[in-house]
């Protein structure tokens, strides 16, 4: 006689490794547009001063994104990094106050053995070579919107035209990580974790 497992079980095995429409991260429920990839939201009570949070979550980034930079630091990405600081500016309709990095991808050093077809046929032929495509990236900014008592953090795709190929493992890294960097913030802000802001 041979058991098969119930619908149900298989199901609520699957949402317990991540699968299923319930698995959508906090994060990603809210996204805008198909270029983010991940959106926090603070709601900072109004006896507190709202531009020190800004501050602080705004070098907390900073501090974090030159972790992926640092040759110690075992961040995990598969695709090397240059890290591009946003200046602490309004966006550019005036409506929020922002910073925050941009991970622009680089292309990884390839030996001159291991040039490509295309580099060698250019080189040959005494052509030009094509401009080459951006590599994309993910720019993560702190805004905090005019008239707003929220502050929020938006990662999403940036340095992208017609061609460029996502690199969805490096910015599952990128995401990941800054999932446990606004927890720790969080987690910060509040007095022993007990959801009351400093």
């Amino acid at each position: 006689m041979t058991i098969s497992p119930s619908p149900t079980s298989i199901t609520t095995r699957l949402h317990l490794f991540g699968f299923g429409k319930e698995a959508i991260a906090d994060d990603q429920k809210d996204l805008q547009n198909e270029n983010e990839l991940a959106r926090y939201s603070f709601e900072i009570p109004a006896d507190t001063n709202i531009n020190v949070k800004f501050d602080s979550l705004s070098i907390m980034i900073a501090a974090w994104a030159k972790l992926f930079t640092d040759p110690e630091q075992k961040m995990g990405l598969t695709t090397p990094v240059t890290l591009v600081e946003l200046t602490n500016a309004l966006d550019a309709k005036g409506n929020a106050h922002l910073s925050g990095v941009q991970f622009l991808f680089r292309k990884p050093a390839v030996s001159s053995a291991y040039k490509s077809k295309d580099d060698e046929k250019g080189s040959k032929d005494g052509q030009k070579k094509e401009e080459p495509k951006k590599e994309g990236g993910v720019e993560v900014r702190v805004e905090q919107p005019a008239g707003s008592g929220d502050l929020e953090v938006i990662a999403s795709r940036c340095d992208i035209e017609e061609g460029t190929m996502v690199k969805e493992m490096s910015e599952q890294t990128i995401i990941d990580s800054l999932r446990k960097a606004m927890a720790a913030w969080k987690k910060e802000q509040t007095y022993g974790g007990g959801g009351e802001w400093q």
